[in-house]
């Protein structure tokens, strides 16, 4: 009975975050009610608090669980072999499209995930979450040499996510194309002192000048990234 209690829980937690993401989606955080989303939700306004506190935390489940999905999909393909940069260009693409598409949520969740570092609250599982999303392709990278043995590739991670939510708050971009020509120039700033010695600056799999991590056999994602 507790476990099915527990599997109810969790259905109508999800239930309430997608119908209030798809409402967030249309009409923005502050043109929707409680009201809207619990009727959307087919719960009550005492339900609805009594799983997420505001909207936001609403919105950020949401986004969690995007971003775990991309995290999964991600680590299956470094475990198949493929190349860490062409992960990293499948995870960046989705992510600036995912900016792009839903720009006027942005500012929530980067609010949300840069106050999470200096301790408050609703943004830490999310900063997780995101720098979670990053690390495999890091460790990836120095496991097959690209990256300094000594790079902690946690604060790295931080770092990265970081960059990226500040480029989509303040780069005013109009295009995905433009997002990952922004995050190229950021991500390059980070890594130059990361990099292991000899590594070619070509290629890191994002918008058109990469870092190439050579590694003998790796193959190369196929196909367009997953962006829906």
């Amino acid at each position: 009975m507790k476990v099915d209690r527990e599997e109810q829980d969790d259905a109508r937690r999800e239930r309430i975050a997608r119908a209030a993401f798809e409402l967030f989606a249309r009409s923005g955080l502050e043109g929707t009610s409680a009201q809207e989303i619990a009727r959307a939700a087919f719960v009550s306004r005492t339900n609805l608090y009594r799983y997420y506190p505001s909207k936001v935390h609403m919105l950020l489940a949401h986004f969690e669980r995007t971003v775990r999905d991309t995290h999964d999909e991600a680590v299956r393909h470094l475990h198949a072999g493929a190349a860490p940069q062409a992960v990293w260009g499948h995870v960046t693409a989705r992510m600036a499209d995912l900016g792009v598409r839903y720009r006027h949520l942005v500012g929530a969740v980067g609010h949300a995930v840069l106050g999470a570092r200096q301790g408050t609250g609703e943004g830490v599982r999310t900063a997780l979450t995101l720098g979670a999303l990053v690390e495999p392709v890091l460790l990836a990278m120095r496991d097959r040499g690209a990256l300094r043995g000594g790079v902690d590739t946690h604060l790295l991670s931080a770092l990265l996510v970081d960059a990226c939510l500040l480029a989509l708050l303040h780069g005013g971009h109009r295009d995905q194309r433009e997002v990952l020509r922004d995050w190229q120039d950021r991500f390059s700033l980070l890594l130059y002192g990361a990099l292991a010695p000899g590594v070619e600056r070509e290629t890191l799999g994002v918008g058109e000048s990469r870092v190439v991590v050579p590694v003998a056999g790796a193959r190369d994602l196929t196909g367009q990234p997953r962006l829906d």
